[in-house]
């Protein structure tokens, strides 16, 4: 009886410590299935949304920036058109100025040789009369006396009348708009920040069939004056090579050229400086026309033909509008003189052709077949209008911000400067390819104006907004 207890206890033992060991192995067994289930589920949602998260972020800081320099580059177009359109205003009025000056000078100049005239004419008749005196008979001398006094009362009234006239005066009458000029333009512009849905990102690497490539031909700086060299205070921002390694350079804000050696220094050893050529009115770019001349466009008063064998002002040639944008090729000159409009004239002024365009030219320069590059006053793209006045984008990149310079070389690749993002482009010919050659470290600092030279594979740039000029090799 005992053992039939024992063994019944034993076996019921038995059975409670399975269950309870089954127990525990379905409780682990449980635990480590929804332990499993969670490390599925944390990368599939957290890390996940942590991760674009991150990607919209990157986007948005990149947007940020690119808004910021849109805003920025715009902000400079406005100052430009503002500036260019007072430019033209000073023009008219300075043309007006010597008009109305011319016709005061002209009264003036009437009314003293008028005085002069009758004074001339009183002392005649008065020596006239006694010398008549000493030979003729009273009354012969009667009938002179009777006959001049009608002629010396004449004279009289007109010496009163000119005593008694007005002098003409030049007077300068304000405009309106001058003493409201800040209510007229109060600024330029409210920056606001606005929140908007950020998308995911989609990568684009295909700008318009352009990528970068390096180009085997670097540019290495040659030659680098500051502009105070040619002058005290003087600041340049554009010009031009010359024959026999010189340079022909716009002041910025002058109405003078100067030419001078690679490295800024004079032609001659004479002190004072002779290499200065004055103009009459304020040029707006300057090219070179062949080896004897060269054209600057001087705005409302079309293009100015400098003599490069005397460094002296040449004969002008009138063009409608307002000259800015111009470079010359096969012994023509094309020239950006109206809105949207480029004009080719012969070096007599007659208008070959008229190309109007969908976009604003600001800097041109021209290539061996007559092509025009233009960038444009608006944007920062740029454009090739043929000679047959069909106009292409050539190229449009996010590194170039503030295009205002355009040069082309020897074969036919393209220069272009970024004001903006301190750096110069080079395009292909055709556009397809594209390399930055220079950049902020090579010292490239709001760079306003660049020139190429074909024979000697050089690029002129006006750098560090007009006070300095650096020359660049080819090699």
């Amino acid at each position: 009886m005992f053992f039939s207890i024992l063994t019944e206890w034993r076996t019921v033992n038995s059975v409670l410590v399975v269950s309870a060991v089954m127990k525990t192995l379905q409780l682990y067994l449980g635990a480590v299935t929804a332990v499993n289930l969670y490390v599925r589920r944390v990368p599939e949602n957290v890390p996940a949304s942590q991760e674009k998260k991150q990607s919209q972020s990157e986007k948005t800081l990149v947007d940020l920036e690119k808004s910021r320099t849109k805003i920025k580059i715009r902000v400079s177009e406005i100052k430009r058109k503002v500036i260019a359109h007072l430019d033209t205003l000073e023009e008219e009025i300075h043309k007006d100025i010597d008009s109305k000056y011319k016709h005061c000078t002209e009264s003036v100049f009437r009314n003293r040789n008028s005085i002069q005239s009758s004074s001339d004419s009183l002392s005649t008749w008065k020596s006239d009369l006694n010398l008549l005196k000493q030979d003729s008979t009273e009354v012969h001398l009667f009938q002179v006396v009777k006959f001049l006094d009608a002629k010396i009362y004449k004279k009289e009234l007109e010496i009163r009348g000119i005593q008694t006239a007005s002098i003409p005066i030049l007077k300068y009458h304000l405009s309106e708009s001058e003493s409201n000029i800040t209510k007229l333009i109060p600024d330029l512009g409210v920056i606001t920040v606005e929140n908007v849905q950020v998308q995911m990102p989609v990568l684009d690497i295909d700008q318009k069939c352009q990528f970068l490539v390096k180009d085997e031909r670097k540019l290495s700086m040659s030659h680098s004056f500051p502009t105070t060299k040619l002058g005290n205070g003087v600041r340049i921002n554009s010009g031009c090579f010359i024959s026999d390694d010189k340079l022909l350079l716009k002041q910025y804000m002058g109405k003078q050229l100067f030419v001078c050696k690679l490295d800024g220094s004079n032609l001659t050893l004479i002190e004072l400086n002779p290499n200065v050529i004055d103009l009459d009115y304020k040029p707006q770019n300057v090219t070179l026309f062949d080896k004897h001349l060269a054209v600057v466009s001087v705005g409302g008063a079309g293009i100015q033909i400098i003599d490069l064998t005397s460094l002296t002002p040449g004969r002008g040639i009138k063009v409608d509008g307002f000259c800015r944008g111009i470079t010359s090729v096969k012994d023509k000159i094309w020239v950006n003189n109206k809105p949207q409009t480029l004009t080719l004239v012969n070096i007599n002024g007659k208008v070959l052709k008229v190309i109007h365009t969908t976009f604003a030219p600001w800097d041109i320069c021209a290539n061996q077949d007559g092509d025009v590059y233009c960038t444009d006053a608006d944007s920062n793209k740029v454009f090739l209008v043929s000679s047959n006045g069909k106009e292409r984008e050539i190229y449009n990149s996010p590194d170039l911000k503030g295009a205002n310079g355009v040069a082309v070389d020897e074969r036919g690749d393209l220069y272009v400067a970024g004001y903006l993002s301190d750096n110069i482009h080079r395009i292909s010919n055709g556009g397809q390819k594209h390399d930055i050659v220079l950049t902020a470290d090579d010292g490239i600092n709001k760079q306003t104006g660049i020139s190429y030279n074909n024979e000697t594979k050089e690029l002129l740039v006006a750098n560090d907004y007009t006070r300095s000029i650096n020359i660049y090799k080819t090699q």
